[in-house]
C-alpha cells in the first residue's frame, strides 16, 4: 500500500514533526537534563545536612 496524502497534508506532518523534535530537543531535554542534575544534587546535601560529610 502506498500513501496516498495529498502533497499539502505530507507538508503539515512534516511541519509537525520538525515541531515536535525541535520542541524534544531544546526544551525537553535540557529541562530534564537540569531537573535530574538537581535533584541529584540536593539528595546528596540531604545526606551530607543530616549524615554528616563522610570522610575518606
Amino acid at each position: 500500500m502506498t500513501n496516498q496524502n495529498p502533497p499539502n497534508e505530507q507538508k503539515s506532518h512534516k511541519k509537525d514533526e520538525l515541531k515536535a523534535v525541535s520542541f524534544i530537543i531544546f526544551i525537553l531535554f535540557p529541562a530534564l537534563s537540569i531537573a535530574f542534575v538537581s535533584t541529584y544534587g540536593f539528595i546528596i546535601w540531604m545526606i551530607q545536612a543530616f549524615g554528616g560529610v563522610v570522610a575518606h
